[in-house]
């Protein structure tokens, strides 16, 4: 399994962490995302060996820039 930790900008409320987890886990081969709002951090496990870019990806679409 395999462990990406993303730094998530413009999170704020409870429905920001909704988004950026449905945006998340709409990746194919996510196993179980995690998004702390305090510190804006999401951290995605995958069975696959899927790169950030994907990720970032997919949270851009949705006006989430992560690094």
């Amino acid at each position: 399994m395999q462990t990406i930790e993303l730094n998530v900008q413009g999170m704020t409320c409870g429905g920001c962490v909704k988004h950026v987890t449905k945006a998340l886990q709409s990746v194919p081969g996510v196993n179980q995302v995690s998004v702390d709002l305090t510190s804006g951090r999401a951290c995605v496990d995958s069975d696959l060996p899927l790169g950030a870019e994907s990720f970032i990806a997919s949270l851009a679409k949705e006006d989430y820039p992560a690094t």
